[in-house]
Order: C-alpha cells, then structure tokens, then sequence
C-alpha cells in the first residue's frame, strides 16, 4: 500500500477512536454533572468537577493531565467559560506554561474568549480599543527604550528623548577638510560679510600673515580673496572666535546629522516591530481644549500576539498583571532575545551630505 495513503488511514483510524472515546467521556460527563447525581452526591457544579478527574483516571484509564484537558474541552463545547471553574492557578500547578497556552489554543479556548474583555482582561494604561482596532498611546518617543538591549538603552534614550543628545562630544575639528571643505559659496559670503561689519579691517596681523616677513594689516582685498581669508581665519589670532565658532557650529551640524540618522533607525526598529508608523495626535479636555499631543500607534496585528506569548512564559492573563503594554513587550522581547538594538555606535558615522547641509544651514543664525 502507498505509506502516504497508509498514513491517512490510520490517522482517520485515530481520529475515529478519539471521536468515540471522546462520545463515551462526553456522555459520563453528561450524567455526573446532571442534577440528580449532583444531588444524589450533595454536591454542587464546581465541587463535582474537582472529583472527576479522579474519577475519569479510573474509569477511563488516562491521566489526570488528560482528564483536566478533556474536561476543560467538555465545558467548552456545551457553552461554559472553563476558566470561570478551573483557575489559571489550577493550570499552572499542573501544565508548564507552554503547555497552558497549548491547552487553551487546541481546545478553541483563545479563538473564542481572547477579545472578551471579562475572560481575557485587557486593561493596559498605554491601550486604546475603537471597533476592532487596537491602539498603543504614549507621551512621547523615549517611551521605547526598554524595548532595546540593556547596553543600548542610554544610547536610545539620548537620541529618542527631548535633550540634545550628545553623542561624539568633544572631538579635533580638521579646518581644511571639515571646515573649508564643507563652506558653501553663500557660507563664505557671509563669512566675509562678517568680518567687513565687525570691524576686522585694518586690524593688525602677525609678521608672518603674508610670507614676506612683514607685519600687516587686514585689507578688503585679503577679505575679498577666498583662499586668502580662510587660511587667515586659521592661523590668526584676530580671528580666534570666529574660528572657534566656526569649528564649533561643525561639531554641532555633525551632531545634528548623527543624531537625526540614528532617531531614524530606532524609529525604524520601533515601528517595524509594532506593524505601523507612530502619528501624533492632540489630546483635549472636555470643552476641547488642547491640552498635549501624544503619539499612537495601530497595534492591532500584534497586539494579541505578545499577549499569547508572554502566557506561554508566565502561564498567566498579562492584562491582569501588568499596568501598560510596553512593559510586557518589553518581558517577551528579553526572554525570547528578541529585543531592538541600534548600530554599533564605535563605526556608527553620519552622513557626509547631512553634515554639510547643517552646517551651512546653521551659520548665517549663528555668525
């Protein structure tokens, strides 16, 4: 005979039997809960079923762990919430966690109670339910840096949160290839611009300003010359703060570049993993007063998803046990090590064209 077809039969073979077998525990069942043995026994609903565990072992000859599951199936079928007679407590003293999830998703429990607020309470802070979709809120960005590894968190909160960052502080600035280099032509204009109306011209230079051993005096004709003014802008003192404001509004625009590429990349991660983009959105108060704004997210195809699987580590309803939604993703993400991470920040340099785009942006504001 095909092994393919050999294989089907027996699993309808199978199939059948625990179909019969499940009849014949369906019908014992039927009689032992029905109200003339719960009172022959002067017992009622909830006493009863803790004894037939014990009872089916016996007569059925299965374990106690089979008996709880199919009795946990039987409720179910007639229409009862197991879970309002057998305790998630109940489950976990004798089913590893795994095994709880297991029982309540092959027995239709999830399918059929995951969205019922009363036997799968949901009551995170940071959640928002309109219709059938589901919304995580928060105040702002840095929110998320528990989501991150533990050694990127003080990275991630710089960069998401409100302050400047900070993230090369000091460093040499080179003047010829990160200053000059980078100087567009309206950059050096103004640059010129600058010395003409502060009062440079005239001033008096070192003897070697011009390499003819002689002291002179700054004209317009030196300002006038691009390559001329540059270079003495580097070399003298008369121009050691605007040289020190140049250099510094560099390290600034590099910051700036650094900093924004990298809020990109977390946002990226963040909101690759919570399926959506973050938008923001006013918060009012009853008369509709704005009173702040708040970024939301549309968590829908995950929300549930999380949820499962911090049962399967915990055997336990996350709503009943954690105040917001982030705090349990962040649980689940540690112990599957699945937790968002940033780029290495030793090799992590910003775009070139960003840097140069800031730095002149910045330097009529700041010159």
């Amino acid at each position: 005979m095909n092994e393919t077809i050999k294989n089907i039969l027996l699993e309808y073979i199978d199939i059948n039997k625990y179909k019969k077998f499940k009849n014949s525990v369906y019908k014992f069942l039927n009689y032992e809960l029905s109200e003339s043995e719960l009172e022959k026994d002067d017992l009622v609903w909830e006493d009863k079923l803790k004894t037939l565990p014990y009872i089916m072992i016996d007569d059925f000859n299965i374990t106690e762990l089979d008996a709880e599951g199919i009795i946990f199936e039987y409720l179910l079928d007639i229409g009862d919430n197991p879970l309002e007679y057998i305790t998630l407590d109940d489950l976990r003293s004798k089913y590893y966690g795994n095994d709880v999830v297991n029982l309540l998703e092959n027995t239709g429990w999830l399918d059929k109670y995951i969205k019922d607020e009363h036997a799968f309470p949901q009551t995170f802070n940071d959640v928002e339910k309109k219709g059938d979709r589901v919304y995580l809120i928060v105040d702002r960005w840095d929110e998320f840096t528990m989501l991150f590894r533990s050694g990127n968190q003080s990275t991630v909160e710089a960069v998401l949160g409100e302050d400047w960052a900070e993230l090369y502080g000091y460093f040499d600035v080179d003047w010829e290839s990160d200053v000059v280099d980078n100087l567009n032509e309206k950059s050096i204009t103004h640059i010129k611009d600058h010395i003409k109306e502060h009062n440079f011209i005239g001033q008096e230079m070192s003897e070697y300003s011009m390499d003819d051993g002689q002291f002179h005096t700054l004209t317009e004709d030196m300002v006038n010359d691009t390559e001329t003014i540059l270079r003495l802008i580097d070399e003298e003192d008369i121009f050691n703060d605007l040289r020190s404001e140049l250099t510094s509004q560099y390290r600034w625009a590099y910051e700036q570049a650094g900093e924004n590429e990298l809020f990109g990349n977390l946002k990226d991660e963040i909101e690759g993993l919570l399926g959506s983009e973050g938008k923001w959105g006013d918060v009012k108060d009853k008369e509709g007063n704005i009173k702040g704004q708040v970024i939301r997210f549309d968590i829908t195809d995950i929300f549930y998803k999380y949820m499962i699987s911090s049962m399967e580590e915990n055997s336990e309803i996350p709503g009943e046990y954690y105040g917001d939604y982030i705090s349990m993703l962040s649980e689940v993400l540690d112990y599957t090590e699945e937790r968002l991470s940033t780029p290495d920040m030793g090799y992590f340099y910003p775009d070139s064209t960003k840097t140069e785009e800031n730095f002149n942006y910045n330097i009529p504001g700041n010159i």
